[in-house]
């Protein structure tokens, strides 16, 4: 295959001499480096195609503290929402990146436009998320509006129709109830 790459660029009167098949054996193998280089340099330029080493060239230009330590899809997800963040004007735009971050139904919002203040409640679910929205919204947000981050952590809301037989016929014990499983029960 690296002989015929370089061949491609061989007159046909030269093709078949020894020395330039010798030749094709040498340069098209730094031909397939050079486009194995090249393949790797388009992937890079574009955050969801890019590799390890483009993922953590672009945390460096953006600032991203302990990028070395994350995992690449979770390193390549700050990236994204660093990179698609603006600033929120309206509150639509607000919940529209807060939707695209956390995902739909993951979390709730309350704005008091008289104290301008904004409560952000978090479900369980998305709670490593916290401390980069406590950072992160602080960049984006209208300097004069107070935000508190917090979690949904009263599960007893959900489950205040269901008898202690109900709870045991699951198998969940105090304590041991995984929020997936709260899920059909939420409102």
């Amino acid at each position: 295959m690296t002989e015929n790459r370089y061949s491609g660029y061989l007159p046909d009167t030269v093709k078949e001499l020894q020395e330039f098949r010798k030749l094709g054996q040498i340069e098209g193998v730094i031909l397939e480096e050079e486009a194995t280089a090249k393949d790797t340099l388009v992937k890079n330029q574009w955050i969801l195609t890019a590799e390890r080493n483009g993922l953590l060239r672009l945390a460096k230009m953006m600032g991203v503290l302990g990028a070395e330590m994350m995992e690449t899809e979770k390193l390549r997800e700050e990236i994204l929402y660093r990179w698609n963040s603006r600033s929120p004007y309206t509150e639509f735009h607000l919940r529209d990146w807060l939707d695209g971050c956390l995902g739909a139904g993951n979390y709730t919002t309350e704005l008091q436009k008289e104290r301008y203040f904004l409560q952000l409640v978090l479900e369980l679910r998305v709670k490593e998320k916290r401390e980069f929205l406590q950072k992160h919204l602080r960049k984006i947000i209208p300097a004069n509006l107070a935000f508190e981050v917090g979690l949904n952590a009263n599960t007893h809301e959900d489950l205040k129709g269901m008898t202690h037989g109900q709870m045991k016929a699951l198998g969940w014990t105090h304590g041991q109830i995984p929020f997936e499983d709260l899920t059909p029960y939420r409102k």
